[in-house]
C-alpha cells in the first residue's frame, strides 16, 4: 500500500473512532450507518494551516429512526486529513483546501477534494449546506 492509501486507511479509522464523541448527549448504543466529514484547511503565509471541520453520522438505535449525529473529530483524525494533504503536496505540488469524507458502514469510503475557496474559511461561519443531509440519505438509500 502507498503512503497516500495508508493515509486515507488511517484517516477512516480515525473518523470511525471518533463517532462516539458527539456535540450534543451521548452516543449511547447507536450504531452508525454512514460518516461524513467536510475538512477544510487554508495555508496563509507558510504558517500552520487554519481548519475548519462539520463531521456527524447517520445513525440508529437498534430498530429506532435515523438520526443524523454531530462529532468531534478526534486530534488523530485531522492529523490524518493533514497528512493526506502533504502526501497530495508532495505529489501534485499544490494543496487542497476541502476534503469531504463518506464512509459507508461495510468499510467503503470516498475522499473528493476541492481546490476552490474553503466556504467556511471564507467566512461563511453558518454553514447549512448539510442541514438536510438526512432526509438525502433517506431518499438516496429508500430508507423510511
Amino acid at each position: 500500500m502507498d503512503d497516500l492509501n495508508a493515509a486515507y486507511a488511517d484517516t477512516v479509522r480515525a473518523v470511525a473512532a471518533s463517532v462516539r464523541d458527539v456535540n450534543d448527549g451521548e452516543w449511547g448504543a447507536r450504531d452508525w450507518l454512514r460518516l461524513v466529514v467536510d475538512f477544510e484547511s487554508l495555508s496563509e503565509d507558510g504558517g500552520a494551516p487554519r481548519t475548519s471541520s462539520i463531521s456527524f453520522a447517520i445513525a440508529r438505535e437498534g430498530d429506532g429512526p435515523l438520526e443524523k449525529v454531530a462529532f468531534r473529530l478526534s486530534p488523530e483524525a485531522k492529523a490524518g486529513f493533514a497528512q493526506i494533504g502533504r502526501i497530495m503536496h508532495a505529489q501534485k505540488g499544490q494543496d487542497w483546501t476541502t476534503s469531504t469524507l463518506v464512509v459507508e458502514r461495510d468499510g467503503q469510503y470516498d475522499f473528493q477534494f476541492a481546490y476552490t475557496t474553503p466556504y467556511r474559511l471564507s467566512g461563511n461561519l453558518n454553514d447549512t449546506r448539510y442541514r438536510d443531509y438526512l432526509e438525502r440519505y433517506k431518499a438516496e438509500t429508500g430508507t423510511p
